[in-house]
Order: structure tokens, then sequence, then C-alpha cells
């Protein structure tokens, strides 16, 4: 530290970079801005063109009003603005930008050329020059209609470290520029045209037709694959409207990254209305998101004036827009899910009662008779385990009448009717007893084999125990537990199986599995193993499962069928664009794409050939869902929920099963292969691996 400690102030060139780099942060906020400065300028028509992804220079030309000569030295200083003149105008302010910090910044990281013409002007306009400081260096008369083209190069050029990390990450920050440009066409009526230039013919990455109603300008970024999904919806309250259009349970995503939201015509980042929209979605489709652009327009204030890229908006009727908005996704999520499929026939749920309604599907060609109205268990015996048949309604309900918003933008009105279901009468309360199925244990085909029951002595027994079950729970109640401090700050005292899976993985590290001492087998079923002084018990065939179920992920060859014809696939031009980049993960999974360079951005991949696991084709569903996932973590090999489902299938099957008598040597295998895993806590249907037992004060073994 200097010896004079005393306070001066930061140099003018210094505090002007300083705050230029909080402004234009990345390529996608060098972009942002020039786009936000033409569609400020009433532009009907813009142009983006990158050389080398941005590297090389950014230029965007519209045809725009154009700048006027008297505002030609002053276009690039700081907080130099037309837009307000004081701190309360920004209540009404309706223009994207609105501090004068957008140009002035960029003039700090890159060099920027600017021409442009006024209609009095044209088609006579001006080349302008300006230094890093944001001062006009030189003018030049050049040929120009009405309009601006703004030429950045060089972009951070002065800053060594974001320029590396811009070239290491060139294709990433495109993507994430495609994503932001499309966001502005879903929400702008203009003509927008996006392209890159790095060898060759420049390729366009988003083009919007001008003056086209909002469904199309949705099409075109989330693709057209998603048209039979979207359902659009309204929302009208006294300081707020809601207007937008969500995607169907059976249209979602598995990626978050599809998911827009626009105040006042603005782009933004809503964290608390996102977390809502995906968990009303989770509770009808609980694995994959919603796709979904949603426009608010608030009356009252709103303050867009929290960070310099102005993605963070403040709302003052924040709850009510939540409130609104959840009951608008209700309304039209929900009866979708009332609907359900008899023999074939789609029918309506009549229920009026409150509480989630699920999806379902009745199939009535083997309908085995429930047990006889006296005798209805509730609970299955704990001592041998049963499936209770299915129990199907025989009242005729009445139709109903949904009311919901297609997305053709206009209201439609689907009368859904339920026709009667004729099932055989329950047998006489003497009847003889029912073979009962096979049992399955988290999804595990592994241990109960068929066995019969008679209904009156199960339901003896499970009053019996209940009863047993009642007094130990409220003895326990009474006791005042104490656990072990070392468990209890472990996190170990819990017994939800997801909150102990998370506990012990705060206390037992991957690499402990290679120290744990391995004591005998419990029941043929469980490896008792000891850890320092914790004793903890080993599920056998979950372990083994779970190690076998990641070799699989890893090392499994896909074979793929060809496809007599290719096909074309209509892809969002982001998902597009990162398809293209991962195609080796896409052929890992067995689909093979060729790229046509010439077509129209959205339609340039062909499906060549489609993967092919046990006689099961996976089809375009299972690709999208693959760029899903590659648009939110393209790191690593990742892999469709069938794909999931058929692995860990396999994996069960050929795995040790409970029963098996293991020896020593085996059962260390088993434990030492948790230790390669990368999530060892739990097999794949979601069985715990292992369990914590007991704390020795003394090991002497």
């Amino acid at each position: 530290m200097a010896e004079n400690t005393g306070m001066r102030p930061i140099a003018k060139d210094t505090v002007h970079k300083l705050c230029s780099g909080q402004v234009i942060v990345d390529l996608a906020t060098s972009a942002k801005e020039l786009l936000e400065n033409s569609l400020d300028a009433g532009a009907t028509s813009i142009d983006i063109k990158m050389r080398d992804s941005g590297i090389t220079s950014i230029t965007v030309t519209d045809n725009g009003h154009g700048i006027p000569p008297e505002n030609y030295p002053t276009l690039c200083r700081k907080h130099w603005t037309s837009k307000i003149t004081s701190f309360e105008d920004l209540d009404g302010v309706t223009t994207f930008g609105f501090r004068g910090e957008a140009l002035s910044s960029l003039c700090a990281v890159a060099s920027v050329t600017i021409v442009t013409a006024t209609r009095e002007s044209a088609p006579m306009g001006m080349s302008l020059e300006y230094d890093h400081n944001g001062e006009l260096v030189g003018s030049t008369a050049v040929a120009r209609e009405r309009g601006t083209t703004v030429v950045v190069s060089g972009l951070f050029a002065r800053w060594p470290v974001r320029l590396a990390d811009l070239k290491k990450n060139a294709r990433r920050e495109y993507t994430r520029l495609v994503s932001l440009v499309e966001q502005y066409s879903i929400i702008s009526d203009v003509r927008l045209c996006l392209s890159n230039q790095t060898r060759g013919q420049p390729v366009v990455a988003v083009r919007t037709p001008p003056q086209s109603d909002r469904l199309t300008r949705l099409l075109s970024v989330f693709g057209a694959h998603v048209r039979p999904h979207l359902v659009r919806f309204e929302y009208q309250a006294e300081d707020f409207s809601l207007e937008g259009h969500v995607s169907r349970p059976e249209g979602g995503r598995g990626g978050s990254d599809k998911q827009y939201f626009f105040v006042n015509g603005r782009p933004c980042d809503l964290p608390r209305p996102k977390k809502l929209i995906n968990e009303v979605f989770r509770g009808y489709c609980p694995n994959r998101y919603p796709v979904f652009a949603i426009a608010i327009v608030v009356k009252g204030s709103v303050d867009v004036n929290l960070t310099p890229d102005k993605r963070e908006i403040l709302i003052r009727c924040e709850e009510l827009v939540l409130r609104g908005l959840k009951e608008a996704l209700v309304s039209v999520l929900e009866p979708d899910e009332s609907a359900f499929s008899v023999a074939g026939v789609s029918a309506g749920s009549v229920n009026g009662s409150a509480g989630v309604k699920r999806q379902s599907s009745l199939m009535c060609e083997e309908l085995v008779p429930p047990p006889p109205a006296a005798m209805k268990p509730r609970l299955s015996d704990p001592d041998r385990e049963a499936v209770t048949p299915p129990q199907v309604s025989t009242k005729k309900r009445p139709s109903e009448t949904v009311s919901k918003t297609s997305v053709t933008d206009s209201k439609q009105s689907a009368t859904v009717s339920k026709p009667p279901t004729t099932v055989s009468k329950p047998p006489a309360a003497t009847s003889a007893p029912k073979k009962m199925g096979t049992v399955v244990i988290g999804s595990c085909r592994n241990r109960i084999q068929n066995d019969t029951h008679d209904w009156k002595s199960v339901a003896d027994r499970l009053r019996i125990k209940q009863a047993r079950m009642k007094a130990k729970l409220e003895d326990s109640q009474l006791r005042d537990l104490d656990p072990m401090p070392a468990m209890t700050e472990g996190g170990l005292s819990v017994t939800d199986p997801e909150e102990a899976s998370s506990a012990l993985s705060r206390l037992i590290h991957k690499t402990d599995f290679q120290r744990m001492r391995v004591l005998g087998q419990f029941n043929h079923g469980f490896i008792i193993a000891l850890l320092d002084c914790d004793l903890y018990i080993i599920d056998q065939h979950a372990s083994d499962e779970k190690y076998n179920f990641e070799q699989l992920q890893q090392r499994a060859q896909i074979s793929s069928q060809p496809l007599i014809h290719p096909a074309v696939l209509e892809l969002g031009v982001v998902d597009e664009a990162v398809a293209i980049e991962c195609r080796d993960k896409l052929e890992k999974n067995g689909f093979f794409v060729d790229v046509d360079e010439d077509a129209v951005p959205g339609q340039r991949l062909r499906l060549k050939s489609q993967p092919v696991i046990d006689k099961t084709l996976f089809d375009q569903k299972d690709l999208m869902e693959l760029v899903a996932q590659l648009c939110v973590d393209p790191v690593g090999v990742p892999r469709c929920e069938r794909a999931r489902r058929v692995f860990a299938s396999r994996a069960c099957r050929k795995s040790t099963m409970i029963g098996d008598p293991l020896s020593k040597t085996r059962m260390r295998d088993i434990v030492g292969h948790l230790g390669d895993l990368d999530h060892p806590w739990n097999c794949p249907h979601g069985r715990p691996t292992l369990r914590h037992l007991h704390r020795l004060e003394k090991v002497d073994l």
C-alpha cells in the first residue's frame, strides 16, 4: 500500500474505463445496446452483421430517423442523452435507453465509426469517427439513405482478459447473442436480421418478416414443431394486464432456456414469476419445463434503473402479478390435464373437487374385480405386500365444456364428452381369494413373488399393525430424542430419502468408500461396512445397479437405424446452432444429421438416422430433448429420458440381486465401485445405496 493514504479523485479516463466495463461486459450486451438504439430511432428494418462471431467487427444498420448534425460532437459523450432531462422523467420513459452510456462505453472498449443521414440530408450522410473517450475526431461526407450504421471493431482490444475469454468462447457468446436478439424479434414488429460471417458467405441466424403477428415471430424462434402445443392466454386486472403463449405439458422442454418475459415492451429477467410458472407446470409435467413468452403491461410504477443492462426490473404490484399469472396458467393448463384415455377414446374429467389433477391413462382390456365392499384395506400388508386391483367407476358423467384459446390467437370452445363405461359387477363377499401380481419396489423387479391372500385376514392384520404403529408413534413423540452431535452436524437425523442422500454426500466423501472396511453380509441383501467409528449398511443391489448404470451411460454404443429419406428438422435458430456445434454428442446418442448450408435458418439440419435400443426406435422428440439439455449444459454427453430408462432396466437385470450370497472380495468390489461414480447415493430408480447405522464408541474388531 502506498505511503500517502490521503483521499484523492480518480483520474477522469480511469473513471470512464471503470464505468464502461460495467455496461459493456460481453458480446451480447455490445450488440444489444446498438439494437435498442435502432429501435428507439423508429427503425422498421434492422440488420446486425457479425464478422468472426463479433471478434472482428459488429455492424448494425437501420432505417431510423438518423442523427441531426448538431448532435455529432456530443453523440458519444458520457451521460449525454435526448431521452430524459431529470430523474423524475424515469416514471414515464418509454424508450429502451435513457442514461446516455451505451455509445460512450462502446468507445471505451472498441473502435466506433458511425454513418448517419436524416430525411433532410439524404441521400448524403456523414461518416463520424470517435476516439476512446467518446470525442469526435473526424467526419467525412458519404452517400447514405436515411438511417444510421454503427460499426464496432476490435471489441475488447484494450481489455486482454475479456478479449481472451471472447476468443475462447466465441461460439457460446454468439449463441447467447442469438438468444437475446430472438427476444427483441418476438416483442418488436420490425424486420430484424442477424447474420455471422466466418468464412465464405454470411450465415443468417435470425430473420423475422416485418409487421408479422406475434405467433409467427414466436414460431420462428421456438420452431414450427411447438405450434400444436402452444396455448394463448390473457388476463386483465386494474393495475396490469398479461398476454402471452405457453406450451401444454406434452410440449414441454428438457431445459428452461426458452422462457421469455417482457415488461412494458422491454425484454427482462423476472426470477419470481419464472419460478412460479415452472412450479405450476411441474404439477402437470414433473420432468419438463414450459416454453413461454409473456408480455406484462403495468400501469403503475416500474423501476428499470436497477442494473446497467436494464434486464432486472422492479414492479410495485409484483404480488398481484404473480397471483394473476398463476390463475391464468391454471385456467389454460388444467382443462388439458383433466382429459384421459379410456380404451382409445378421449374423455374429459368432470370432477369438480379441488386439488391437483394428474394425467392418467386407463385401459379396460382386462379388468380385475375389486375386493368385496365390506373389505377395503387402505394399506398393503406389511408382511406380504400385494397389488390392489384398480377400481373403475360405472357412473355416467355429464359432458363438460372447456373454454380456452387456440394458438391462432382466436378463442374457441372445445366440448369434450365422456361415454359410459361398462364394468362387470364386483363379486360377492364369499368369493374366493384372488391371486395377486408381482410387487415392484423402487422400480426394481427383484424380490417378492406371486402370492395369494384372503381379504378378511389381510384387513384384520392391517388393523392390528396400524394400532401398533400408532402406539409406537405416540410413545416416540413423548420421548426426548437427542441424536449424537456428530451425526446431527452431518445432517443424518432426517427421515426423508432425498434429505438423507444429501446429508450423506456432505458427511461422506467419495474417496471414503475405498477406506471402508467390509465386515460381512446381512440377510443376503446388505453389506455391513465400517468407516472409522461409523457403521453403514449398503444395499448390494442398488449399489451394483448404479455402477452398471453409469458404465452404460458412458460406454454404451447405441446402434442407429438409417432413414430412407432424410427428415428436415424444424428447430429454433439457437437450438439449431447448438445442434450443429454438438453434432458429435448427438452421434454418440445415435442421431446422425447433415447440415444444408443453403437452407433457411431453422431448417438446415437433415436427420439421416435414429437410434435403436432393445428394439425401441427413438424419434425426433428425443432429439429435441437432447438439444434442450445441450443448450443448458454443453459439457458432457447427455442422455434422453427414454435412454436412461432403458439403461436403468439393463443395469437392474445384470446387477447383483437381493438374496445372492457374496464373497468378501465381491463385497469389496461393490463398495469400492461407489467411489468411482458421479452420484453414488441412489440407484437410477431412486433407491438409496447406503444408510448410517450406528456410531461406535470403541472399535475392536
